[in-house]
């Protein structure tokens, strides 16, 4: 049993990084200057709900504040959330873009919520949607307002499911192949 615990313990150190939530104050910038292109830092997290994602805006590649509710109404929604520290994040990324692209024609949408931190956060993050090609939403959560509304995330990458109604229907911690993602997204579509 003990053997079996540690051999859990290893698949799980191996796929997922641990959480770190170390709020960080936005800059005194204009608001509108933090965005680029399909990244934008989080503006506002709504209150938490008991079986749902709370409502949060950003800004959208017009500088337009969107909010996740408008965005996402009737639509089958896969929000993953990770970093560009996160060995596991960074593999599962080309995974998510390629699945994104299969399926964006029947209505799915994807949000990448990058929990990285500190005054390059955007800079960071809109490197990395460069090099992977990323071609969804990507809202830093720059003061882990989001994942603290959600709660319950043990690590990263973290996967949530939401049907069309909202509700979240999965959830899945850790590293995913696009095989796994597709096979849980199919519930939802």
């Amino acid at each position: 049993m003990i053997k079996l615990l540690s051999l859990l313990l290893v698949a799980v150190t191996f796929t997922a990084c641990q959480a770190k939530i170390e709020p960080k104050k936005k800059s005194n910038q204009n608001p509108h200057s933090e965005y680029k292109g399909n990244v934008s830092l989080l503006v506002k997290k709504g209150t938490p709900v008991t079986d749902g994602i709370p409502n949060f805006t950003w800004y959208n590649e017009a500088g337009k504040e969107i909010s996740f509710s408008e965005f996402s109404k009737g639509k089958p929604v896969l929000i993953n959330f990770w970093a560009t520290w996160c060995g596991p994040c960074v593999r599962e990324t080309p995974d998510l873009v390629e699945l994104y692209n299969d399926l964006k024609t029947q209505g799915a949408i994807f949000i990448g919520i990058s929990v990285d931190l500190g005054d390059d956060a955007m800079n960071l993050v809109t490197e990395f949607t460069d090099t992977y090609k990323v071609p969804y939403q990507v809202v830093i959560d720059f003061e882990g307002e989001l994942q603290q509304a959600i709660g319950d995330l043990r690590g990263y990458p973290t996967t949530f499911y939401i049907d069309k109604n909202g509700k979240i229907v999965k959830k899945l911690l850790g590293m995913q192949s696009k095989k796994k993602f597709a096979e849980e997204f199919k519930s939802i579509l």
